[in-house]
Order: C-alpha cells, then sequence, then structure tokens
C-alpha cells in the first residue's frame, strides 16, 4: 500500500484525479537572449507552442522567487511566501513549463539557484521578472496537441495550469498532464500510462507535495513543499519547504503525496 501524508482542501473533491493529453513533443536545443525577461526568452524561442524547458547553468542579472509559506486563512492549505530578489545570480538547475494565463504567454517554473556570494536557494521562480545576463542554451521539448493553460481550481482554491487539447496529433509521442491533489506520484504516473496507452521513458515535472520524503536522508517535514523533478530514472529531486535551505535527492518509494498539483509531461521514446 501507498503511504504519504495528506490533506484537506477547501474546495469539493474532484472526481477525475488526473488530467492527461497526448501529444506531440520535439526536442530543439534553443537560445534565450540576455536582456530578456526569462518568461519572454522562453516565449521568443517556443512561439505559441507550450513548451518544457530545462534549465542548466543560465546567468541572470536578477532573480526572483518565492517559496512555500503557511496559509494565512483557512481558504488554501499552504500559501507563498514573501518575493526574495537577487543580483548576478545564477540559475543551477530548474525546470518550467510554458503555457498561458488569460490569453498571454505564462511559465511555471522550480529550481535551485545561487546568489553572489555562492548560497544556493529553491523554490518557485517568477519569470516575468527574472532578467538573463548572457545569452544562454537551452534544451527544449516543444509541444503539437496541448498546451498548459490557467484555470481556477474549485477543490484547492488556486488557479493552476491544466493540460488543454490545442489539436489532434497522430501517432503521439507524449502525454501533458496534471496530478490532483493527495495522489500518490508514483501511483498516478503509472495510471496516466495506462490511461493513455503511451508507455513512459522519461518525465519531465515540478509541483508540490506533502512534505517531502528521500531514501537514506532527511527529507522536508513542512505540509507544502515546492519541487522539481530532474531524474525520473532515479526519482531524483531538488525540494524546498517553508524556511529551506533546499534539500536534493532520491524519492522514497510509495511515501510521496501531492499536496496542490504536480505538472508532468511524459516522454514515451528517449531523447
Amino acid at each position: 500500500m501507498t503511504e504519504g501524508l495528506t490533506l484537506v482542501h477547501p474546495g469539493p473533491v474532484a472526481a477525475e484525479r488526473f488530467t492527461a493529453v497526448p501529444c506531440k513533443a520535439t526536442y530543439r536545443r534553443v537560445t534565450l537572449k540576455a536582456g530578456s525577461t526569462l518568461l519572454q526568452a522562453m516565449s521568443d524561442a517556443a512561439g505559441d507552442a507550450g513548451a518544457w524547458f530545462d534549465l542548466l547553468g543560465l546567468p541572470v542579472a536578477t532573480l526572483s522567487f518565492v517559496r512555500p509559506a503557511p496559509a494565512p486563512d483557512d481558504t488554501h492549505v499552504a500559501w507563498y511566501s514573501m518575493t526574495t530578489t537577487l543580483s548576478e545570480a545564477m540559475i543551477l538547475r530548474a525546470g518550467a513549463h510554458l503555457g498561458r494565463r488569460d490569453g498571454a504567454a505564462f511559465a511555471h517554473v522550480h529550481g535551485l539557484w545561487s546568489d553572489s556570494d555562492g548560497d544556493q536557494h529553491a523554490g518557485h521562480l517568477q519569470a516575468e521578472t527574472t532578467v538573463l545576463s548572457a545569452d544562454c542554451a537551452v534544451d527544449v521539448w516543444l509541444l503539437a496537441g496541448a498546451r498548459m493553460e490557467s484555470a481556477p481550481d474549485a477543490e484547492t482554491g488556486f488557479t493552476l495550469f491544466c493540460p488543454t487539447c490545442t489539436e489532434p496529433v497522430d501517432l503521439p509521442n507524449a502525454v501533458l498532464a496534471c496530478i490532483r491533489p493527495n495522489e500518490a506520484i508514483e501511483d498516478a504516473l503509472e495510471a496516466i500510462a495506462t490511461a493513455t496507452g503511451l508507455p513512459v521513458s522519461a518525465v519531465k515535472g515540478l509541483g508540490s507535495l506533502v512534505g517531502t520524503r528521500l531514501d537514506g536522508q532527511p527529507g522536508l517535514d513542512d505540509h507544502a513543499t515546492e519541487v522539481l523533478l530532474t531524474d525520473n530514472a532515479e526519482r531524483h529531486v531538488v525540494s524546498v519547504g517553508f524556511n529551506g535551505p533546499a534539500v536534493v535527492g532520491v524519492l522514497a518509494k510509495g511515501a510521496n503525496r501531492v499536496c496542490v498539483t504536480f505538472e508532468v509531461l511524459t516522454l514515451s521514446a528517449p531523447d
């Protein structure tokens, strides 16, 4: 039996515990341009397509981020910290879903970065106010047939990314999905593969967990932790709670459940 902590959200529990849209993912190596916000640079690279970006070793002039925090009232199970802004920082490792909110480009970004003194921080990066200080080559998976779109969510009370179908595609090789609260992350990934009939060779994803339980090392006990999945084969993650610092390790098998949402792109063929 899968273990892991659960939470009671303020709204009605949705009947469907994940949303999954088969699509086509095409790998590209692209350059994000210096002087642009991270959001603008990713939008310029992807055009109107939804996309997943792997962001490794990006120098930035300005970087803004938040961490999870306790909720100020009972309308949500958790909230966000005050914004922290760093100057002359480095994005060490991050992942980003690029989609749409209110008709405009929007990105959901989690990861790990360092400040000008070399101290490390992690959380939810604000792509619209983070500015690149150099041209940066990055890996991107451009999507046809699916895109993340923001919409109010009755169960959690948040506005969340959810995959939507943009057009029919032949021979899909990927699935864009979101997993709902209290679902065991491993069980949900298996259910998505079964429901879509598409095998999984790799998973790109980010979201929140109810605490983070790691294999063979201390994790995080905060009831809301922000997570970036960095290596699906080894269940390797970066995670941060209310106060930091981040932990890096392998998810304990069968011990981690979704807090608010977990957004994934599953790939059916090797990169």
